[in-house]
C-alpha cells in the first residue's frame, strides 16, 4: 500500500513538472512545487510547503505540505498532509494526511 502511494506521489510530482513547464509557456495554469524546502514553481491559487527532506505539489485549488521525509500530492481542489516518513495523495476534493 505505501509503495503504491509511493509511485503515486512521484508519478503525480513528475506530471507536476511537466505541467508547470506547460502552464509557464503558455502562460498560465495553477500548480505549486516545492522540493526540499525550496518553491520551485508556484503559479495560480494552489499552495505548497516542503522542508529540506521533502516534496509537495499542489494543482488546481489545492494545499500541500510535506515534512520529514515525506512527499504531498493534492489535486483538484484537495488537501494532501504528510508528515514523519510517509506518501499521501489527495484528488478531487479529498483532503488527507499521514501518518
Amino acid at each position: 500500500m505505501i509503495l503504491l502511494v509511493t509511485v503515486a506521489a512521484m508519478m503525480a510530482a513528475m506530471m507536476a513538472l511537466s505541467g508547470a513547464a506547460l502552464a509557464q509557456a503558455r502562460g498560465g495554469g495553477d500548480v505549486c512545487v516545492s522540493q526540499g524546502g525550496q518553491t520551485i514553481y508556484d503559479m495560480g491559487a494552489s499552495s505548497c510547503f516542503s522542508n529540506p527532506t521533502s516534496q509537495a505539489v499542489a494543482i488546481n485549488h489545492s494545499f500541500a505540505l510535506a515534512v520529514r521525509d515525506s512527499q504531498a500530492v493534492a489535486i483538484n481542489r484537495s488537501q494532501a498532509i504528510a508528515r514523519n516518513v510517509c506518501s499521501v495523495a489527495a484528488l478531487n476534493g479529498q483532503n488527507e494526511t499521514c501518518p
